[in-house]
C-alpha cells in the first residue's frame, strides 16, 4: 500500500503523513526530499524559488516523471507493508503511482479553506521558504498551479482531509482514513 498526500503548500500534508508514520509505523519519503537533496548538491539555498527551479531543471533534463520514478523504485525495493509519500504535485505523478500500485495507491487531498489560516500556520512552523506575507503565498500557489497543475491532481484524490479545525480534529480525520484503510496503531 502507498498512502500519499496532495494539497497546497502549508495545508498539513507532511503533518498528516508524519502523524501516520509515527502512530502507524510506516516509512515516509518525499519528492521534496529528493528535490532538496539535488538543490543542495547544486549549491543552492533552499528557497521555494530555487526548489521550483531545481524541479524544473531535472524534469526538463530527465522528464516529468523523474522524481516519482525514483520514489517508486525505492518503495518497490522495500519490504514495508505501507509507504507514505509526500510531495505529489502534477497529475502525472499521481498517475504513475496509480499505474505502479493500482488499488494499493491511496491519495489524500489535505485542504485548509482559508489562506489567512494556512499562512498563519505556515509562519508558526518557522520555515524560511514560506515567504513574507499571505499575498506572497498566493503568488507561490499560482506558480505551483502553473507549473504542476495541482488542482487537477487534487481531483484525483480518493478522499479529502479538511484541516480547518483543531489539531485533535485533524488527528481524528487522519485516524478515520487509516481505519478505512485497515491500518492498526502501534504501541
Amino acid at each position: 500500500m502507498v498512502l500519499a498526500a496532495v494539497g497546497k503548500n502549508g495545508t498539513g500534508k507532511d503533518f498528516f503523513l508524519e502523524y501516520v508514520a509515527k502512530n502507524y509505523g510506516f516509512p515516509m519519503i518525499s519528492i521534496g526530499d529528493v528535490v532538496r537533496e539535488l538543490a543542495t548538491n547544486d549549491g543552492l539555498e533552499l528557497t521555494r524559488e530555487n526548489l521550483h527551479a531545481t524541479s524544473k531543471k531535472y524534469m526538463t533534463a530527465y522528464g516529468q516523471d523523474f522524481f516519482p520514478k525514483q520514489i517508486i523504485k525505492k518503495i518497490k525495493e522495500s519490504d514495508a507493508p505501507c509507504y507514505l509519500v509526500s510531495g505529489i504535485r502534477p497529475p502525472s505523478d499521481a498517475q504513475l503511482f496509480k499505474d505502479a500500485f493500482g488499488e494499493d495507491f491511496f491519495l489524500v487531498d489535505v485542504v485548509i479553506s482559508d489562506d489567512e489560516v494556512r499562512y498563519a500556520r505556515m509562519l508558526a512552523r518557522g520555515s524560511e521558504r514560506d515567504g513574507k506575507d499571505v499575498n506572497k503565498l498566493r503568488e507561490f500557489d499560482r506558480g505551483e498551479e502553473n507549473q504542476f497543475h495541482t488542482s487537477e491532481t487534487e481531483k484525483m484524490a480518493n478522499t479529502v482531509l479538511l484541516n480547518d479545525g483543531s489539531v485533535e480534529e485533524f488527528y481524528a480525520g487522519a485516524d478515520a482514513i487509516c481505519e478505512k484503510l485497515g491500518f492498526s496503531k502501534i504501541g
